[in-house]
């Protein structure tokens, strides 16, 4: 057996017989791709940190019922591994649930059909998917722990529990499946620091850790009074806010953020800071959120979040001053120079071929025939968008349409012209249409990834029309999750229109790298580079480009695709050397 130890001993979190500060750094492997994975581990270690923290996608994992994946970009196992060769100790979050601004928290949309579905208690059926997932990914981690020989020195049960719930029996539940599946390592709850919190979402067993944006120390003194002499943890140290389509991109000052450091170093307590590298949420997994008076605000592909390390892995100014501190405080941490990688300006791309999504119907789906419209999870479909059409058989005239529970954003064709778009938030949801084909095509642009929203804003698309007080029925459904674009057949040149349509272009690549993508004369989209979908462009910002890694290029040419929603003026996708965000706004703590 390997000579390694960890345990929690009054204060101290002693690993091999040595009282140990934890710093580590979150870095999600499901955001980065492999081939990426070194480099970023690697600045991770050289800014001075000791370990990586990730969370487990659950709905990346199962994307179907009973169909495990952890290979390739899933592959959970080989990251921890990287770690430990640059000899890093690591931190997992394996839920079931994670938040993290990703769709549905990370549980899986295929939970949301089944009539007696309550996630996050005492459901059996919650309960007999979860407890399925869990055993499937313990397998993997347990031999990954530290007395194991690992680099695993704690796993967190849940994820912020005590905000959304209280059922104490769930979580012991949990606590004894992860113990049953050889869990030998530190279980531990993460939260707001509120007494009211932790009662409903900590046990006695586990390690009790603060989440917090400023004045971290705060929330270890509530810790201190609720559980004397236990270790000084802020799991959730954030550097950073996720930002939202159409909202500010808000950036939180380094000398607020070097105060809140500086403290814990001074303290001797461990952190981790979330995000240390937040990467990219590719495809359609962004999450979304539900604020208030604002509603419903999907998140960005760009899962930058003003962390010390930017997107591309480079270093930020946080990155230095986290460096600095650490140099002062822990003269015997290791820390170097980061490894930094140039983007690129790859200039011009000319889409010169176009398919209509409307003839490309029968090669991207199969239709259903719904006497009423149903959910996108209705159709085991979880991401992407969904096409209702009906034939409304009325005088002429123009009638006003209404759609019944929109999740989340609609554009209405009337005869395959364009009558207008209606998003959720909207006050006026009626548009007017004419008799003949009606087309409704919905796009999911996430789920509710924490708050009460997880537990009712689930379904995507629709669940009805009216037109006047007429309820519409037999409709034509095309789930559109878009997952293979390769049955569709290009025609030369590419028109502007208004309907939705496929471009595409060739960019030549003389030597791959790091670039951004935009796409100046377009309104809303998605954008695939050589199959692999990058995410959404929105011409309402504060995202204007997306993060293209090098690894996604080949010497030579590179096949780009766009959907575009409401027609390009220019048929033109520019590669600039810098990331786009609208100018960033000062956080107000």
């Amino acid at each position: 057996m390997p000579n390694q130890s960890i345990v929690i001993r009054g204060k101290d979190i002693v690993i091999n017989g040595q009282p140990t500060q934890v710093r580590s750094g979150a870095m999600h492997y499901f955001r980065i791709l492999p081939e990426q994975w070194h480099d970023r581990l690697l600045n991770l270690k050289r800014c001075g940190l000791n370990t990586v923290e990730t969370y487990l996608a659950w709905n990346v994992h199962e994307a179907r019922e009973g169909h495990y994946d952890f290979s390739g970009r899933w592959d959970v196992a080989a990251f921890l591994r990287e770690a430990q060769a640059l000899g890093l100790m690591a931190i997992v979050r394996p839920g079931p649930y994670i938040c993290s601004e990703w769709d549905f928290g990370g549980l899986p949309a295929w939970l949301l059909p089944k009539p007696d579905m309550r996630i996050r208690c005492m459901n059996k059926d919650f309960l007999t998917a979860a407890d399925r997932f869990l055993k499937n990914a313990l397998d993997i981690l347990t031999p990954l722990q530290w007395p194991e020989g690992g680099p695993v020195i704690m796993m967190q049960i849940d994820n912020e529990y005590g905000s959304v719930g209280n059922d104490i029996e769930y979580l012991q539940h949990l606590y004894d499946l992860f113990r049953q599946q050889g869990v030998t390592v530190p279980l531990f709850i993460s939260d707001s620091p509120s007494e009211a919190i932790y009662r409903c979402g900590a046990l006695p067993s586990t390690l009790l850790t603060v989440n917090c944006r400023n004045h971290p120390c705060h929330g270890l003194d509530l810790v201190q009074r609720l559980r004397p002499n236990s270790p000084d943890f802020v799991m959730e140290l954030w550097s950073g806010v996720s930002a939202c389509w159409g909202e500010p991109y808000y950036k939180h000052a380094v000398e607020d953020v070097a105060a809140d450091v500086e403290s814990l170093l001074k303290r001797r307590a461990s952190f981790n800071f979330y995000m240390f590298h937040g990467g990219t949420s590719f495809g359609f997994m962004p999450g979304a959120r539900l604020r208030g008076e604002k509603g419903y605000q999907p998140f960005l592909n760009s899962y930058e979040v003003d962390a010390p390390m930017d997107e591309a892995g480079n270093p930020t100014p946080k990155y230095t001053m986290i460096r600095d501190l650490i140099k002062k405080y822990c003269p015997d941490a290791e820390t170097g120079e980061p490894v930094v990688h140039p983007a690129r300006d790859f200039g011009r791309v000319q889409l010169d071929e176009h398919a209509s999504l409307w003839d490309a119907l029968p090669a991207l789906s199969c239709c259903h025939k719904s006497v009423t419209p149903e959910s996108m999870e209705h159709y085991g479909q979880n991401h992407g968008f969904v096409l209702y059409r009906t034939q409304l058989d009325l005088p002429r005239g123009v009638y006003s349409l209404s759609i019944e529970r929109l999740s989340d954003r609609a554009q209405v064709y009337s005869n395959g012209q364009f009558c207008g778009d209606v998003f959720r938030n909207d006050n006026n949801q009626t548009i007017n249409i004419h008799p003949g084909q009606l087309d409704i095509l919905i796009e999911n642009l996430g789920r509710v990834n924490a708050g009460m929203g997880l537990q009712s804003d689930w379904r995507k698309g629709m669940t009805g029309a009216h037109v006047h007080s007429r309820r519409l029925y037999h409709w034509e459904v095309y789930p559109l999750p878009l997952d293979d674009l390769s049955g569709l057949r290009f025609q030369p040149d590419a028109p502007t229109c208004n309907a939705p349509t496929f471009y595409r272009g060739r960019l030549n690549v003389d030597n791959p790298a790091d670039t951004y993508l935009r796409v100046p004369y377009g309104s809303k989209g998605v954008v695939w580079i050589n199959g692999f979908n990058l995410g959404r462009y929105w011409h309402i910002g504060p995202q204007f480009a997306l993060y293209l890694p090098a690894p996604l290029l080949r010497q030579g040419d590179n096949e780009m695709i766009i959907l575009e929603l409401a027609g390009l003026r220019e048929p033109i996708v520019e590669c600039i050397d810098h990331p786009d965000f609208a100018a960033p706004q000062a956080m107000i703590l």
